[in-house]
């Protein structure tokens, strides 16, 4: 016996790939109830793989779409791992806790100042919103 052509495809034809990332204090078992992907089940199709991540960060999750209707989706979980702080890559807001933003009087304005050695990275900024969004782009870098 040998394997007819017509099924064997790649895979990005056969089957699609999905991610979606949950908000903060969803659970992966929340994944698993049929009803959690009904406003997306038309779009699925069974052998369908969904990666699935927490705002947070604190879990991954790899998932296989077993059947699915016009409303619900029945998935197995493939792979999950739940995820510490020394796992994952700082995020933005934790790497903005080493500084503070200060007002220094009409001449220096607002400032950015690095917690660790209270060194002043930048100032002159007329508003607290334009030093926070330099120290957004500084803590990016």
């Amino acid at each position: 016996m040998k394997l007819d052509p017509i099924r064997f495809k790649q895979t990005e034809f056969a089957n699609t790939s999905w991610t979606v990332t949950v908000e903060a204090g969803t659970v992966l078992e929340d994944l698993l109830i049929p009803e959690f992907f009904a406003n997306v089940a038309a779009h699925l199709r069974p052998y369908d793989r969904i990666i699935a991540r927490v705002d947070t960060g604190e879990w991954y999750a790899e998932l296989l779409v077993l059947s699915c209707g016009r409303t619900w989706v029945k998935t197995k979980v493939l792979a999950g791992i739940s995820l510490t702080t020394t796992d994952v890559d700082m995020t933005q807001a934790e790497a903005a806790e080493g500084y503070s933003i200060v007002h220094r009087g009409p001449h220096l304005k607002f400032c950015v100042i690095r917690k660790s050695d209270k060194q002043s990275l930048r100032d002159e900024f007329d508003t607290k919103e334009m030093a926070r969004a330099w120290l957004a782009d500084h803590v990016k870098a």
